[in-house]
């Protein structure tokens, strides 16, 4: 059983929810919010999953998704008429006190240390139905250049590594066997 800790974002978190949820209230009563407010969202919404998903960040890291709720706040309640900027700063203030029940939509990429890609180099992964000889992988890496190894996180899977060009033409040919393998 795996526990996993999060950390705790004193509200800020709940603040983003709250300035997302008044954007869309906005756009769909038919106003004209700027693109300025999602874009900030999405930087203060990267920064927040970044405090929360990495154990060493620091709580310094928030101050920025901070400042950028500030700045859409200013925005978004210039646009609300006083009712629903009523509703939504008494939201706000609870949710800065993290009194608020509202969920911070975390998005958690799954690092795959297979999958990479760099500056000329790419490595994919191919699922194959039925077994390959180690020995056909062998000399598919000679011919081509490229690295073909089975997969040590699938065992139902190959890995072609090298630079990207090579990696395209030898991907053709090996379809033929892909798919006969299929």
């Amino acid at each position: 059983m795996f526990v996993i800790f999060m950390k705790n974002a004193r509200g800020i978190d709940k603040q983003w929810v709250v300035l997302s949820e008044l954007s869309s209230i906005l756009v769909r009563k038919g106003i004209k919010v700027p693109e300025e407010v999602f874009f900030r969202l999405r930087i203060a919404n990267n920064i927040i999953s970044y405090y929360l998903l990495d154990e060493h960040a620091s709580y310094e890291s928030l101050r920025d998704a901070e400042k950028e709720l500030s700045k859409i706040q200013v925005i978004l309640f210039g646009l609300c008429d006083s009712e629903l900027s009523k509703e939504y700063l008494n939201k706000m203030a609870k949710a800065v006190k993290n009194e608020l029940d509202v969920e911070f939509p975390l998005r958690k990429n799954i690092y795959n240390p297979e999958v990479k890609k760099r500056k000329n180099a790419e490595s994919i992964r191919v699922k194959l139905n039925n077994d390959i000889q180690i020995e056909v992988l062998g000399d598919l890496s000679e011919w081509y250049g490229v690295i073909f190894e089975k997969s040590n996180e699938e065992d139902d899977k190959i890995l072609i590594e090298g630079e990207k060009s090579r990696v395209k033409n030898a991907l053709k040919d090996f379809s033929i066997i892909w798919k006969n393998n299929q």
